[in-house]
């Protein structure tokens, strides 16, 4: 009879080997197909022992049922040969064999657990392999031999392929990498013997889970270290080819190592480039810095402020001023974390002068640009809105229309009277002025609502708001500031006006208004001419 011991000895392998995996997807590469296999692995492994240890709850008579208790022996038996064709697969991956050569050995190992399968199903009518006493006993036949044979010819096979792996090495490196892989596969091998021997103690699960842990601890660690590492050298060489200077700090051991020092400013670093203090680097940016806003960052401790402000983004960016032989010129130094070490960071300082210029230029470019545009939009000699501008307004508008807003707006046309005959009569100055004098008018009634001097002597106002709502007091205010003066054309103001209401049943756009308002300008100065 199994002991009930056997069972949470199982379950425990099995909570063991969920928390190497999660440990595992930690430093998980998706892109490395060993990576993939091991996981794939870790998941069968922990199957195996899940269904080990209830194996175990029928063994120990926890639930007696004989016909379960058989079958459940069947899938242990079934499950372990599955098992060594996946560790096969790993392995090969795991020691890069040639696809040539490991297809026959995969093909074989799993020829290996069509056999064994076969050998289960058959046990079923025979009971060659095990058999179950009627007092639910699991009783070891001598055909399970056949089991355990197929099985480990599995492992066997895999040893070949580290024994030759090994020896053909030329790199004492490679060797120990393969010899280590012999190491992973030993574990579910000797447990496997014990298991023959001690049918009633988990010795499969534990094995299985100790070669499982041995590859994390072993092999996984190593590859993430080298990853990280391999990872920090491109950020550094990345760095180099363009930064004046980079140093790696590393926080516990209160290190800090450079790792590129541009010709400039190696006379800048006193205490030499193979300085591993980083207080040394504090007093290099002490020396080169200008006092300006970012002068409190510098004079404390560059390094203990860079910890700082890592704290709460994983990179950034401070730009400064250095003096270099009397030079003065924009820097930028920035920070990022070691995603592969949360105690380390690297420091990178770079010249940023020539893109300081372009970006003082681009600055003046949209400087004039803006002053272009504002020019653009306003008329030179009124100062109210241009033609330019009363045309992007109406763009503007027209979107609204199409859009279906609720749009209430009015437009109120002018046309300034005698312009041509101040012109001729006082000159061109004097008929500038007049024309200033009628706008002043305009904006001063109109002070909330856009002017615009569309040409020569016309002027258009648009209405909304508030000075839509008292529109008709406002336009009957506008024609009562009429005073035709010819001959005193300084306090002369004449002009027609008319006004037309936006209406959503007839207007398809502004210019439709605007057509209205025209034509009732033209009936306003056809009153004034007679």
């Amino acid at each position: 009879m199994v002991d009930p011991l056997y069972s949470v000895l199982a379950f425990t392998c099995a909570f063991v080997l969920l928390i190497f995996k999660n440990q595992f997807r930690i430093v998980l590469d998706k892109s490395e197909k060993t990576d993939k296999d091991f996981l794939y692995l870790a998941n069968w492994v922990i199957v195996f022992c899940l269904q080990d240890g209830i194996w175990g709850i029928f063994g120990c008579g926890a639930i007696k049922n004989n016909f379960l208790l058989f079958l459940s022996s069947s899938f242990f038996h079934a499950a372990a040969a599955v098992m060594a064709f996946i560790w096969l697969n790993y392995i090969l991956n795991f020691i890069n064999i040639e696809r040539e050569k490991a297809i026959p050995a995969k093909m074989l190992s799993l020829a290996l657990v069509i056999f064994q399968l076969i050998l289960l199903l058959m046990n079923f009518r025979s009971s060659f392999l095990f058999g179950i006493s009627d007092e639910g006993t699991y009783i070891v036949m001598n055909g399970r031999n056949l089991l355990y044979y197929s099985q480990y010819f599995t492992f066997f096979v895999i040893a070949i392929f580290l024994v030759y792996k090994t020896a053909s090495a030329k790199k004492t490196s490679a060797r120990k990498h393969y010899a280590a892989g012999f190491l992973f596969i030993s574990a579910p091998v000797l447990c496997g013997f014990l298991q023959r021997e001690f049918p009633f103690s988990p010795c499969d699960s534990i094995g299985s889970m100790l070669g499982c842990c041995t590859i994390y601890a072993f092999f996984i660690s190593k590859i993430s270290r080298n990853r990280d590492l391999s990872q920090k050298a491109v950020i550094i060489a990345g760095l180099s080819s363009d930064y004046d200077v980079v140093v790696y700090v590393n926080i516990p051991k209160n290190h800090a190592k450079f790792y590129q020092i541009s010709e400039k400013f190696t006379p800048l670093l006193w205490e030499g480039r193979n300085s591993t203090n980083p207080k040394d680097f504090d007093n290099f940016m002490k020396r080169i810095y200008v006092p300006n806003e970012f002068s409190e960052f510098i004079e404390k401790s560059t390094i203990d402020k860079c910890i700082e402000l890592l704290q709460s983004a994983p990179y950034y960016t401070i730009p400064f001023l250095a003096s270099i032989n009397g030079q003065i010129e924009h820097y930028r130094l920035k920070i990022a974390s070691d995603k592969s070490n949360a105690q380390g960071f690297i420091i990178g300082i770079i010249n940023v002068e020539e893109e300081h210029r372009l970006e003082e230029t681009a600055q003046r470019l949209r400087k004039d640009l803006q002053h272009t545009k504002l020019i653009a939009n306003k008329d030179p000699l009124t100062g109210v809105g241009s033609a330019a501008a009363f045309k992007a307004k109406c763009e503007l508008i027209d979107a609204e229309i199409k859009a279906k807003d609720k749009l209430k707006f009015a437009i109120i046309e002018c046309d300034v009277n005698d312009l041509k005959v101040i012109n001729d009569t006082f000159g061109h100055d004097m008929g500038d002025e007049y024309l200033k004098n009628c706008s002043k008018v305009f904006c001063d009634i109109f002070k909330h609502s856009p002017v615009y001097r569309i040409g020569g002597d016309e002027f258009v106002i648009i209405l909304f708001g508030e000075q839509y709502e008292k529109r008709a007091e406002l336009f009957e205010k506008l024609k009562s500031s009429v005073n035709r003066k010819l001959d005193a054309p300084k306090e002369s103001i004449s002009f027609a006006a008319g006004m037309a209401d936006y209406s959503s049943k007839i207007d398809e756009c502004v210019k439709d208004v605007l057509k209205r308002a025209d034509t009732f300008m033209y009936i306003d100065k056809g009153k004034l001419k007679s």
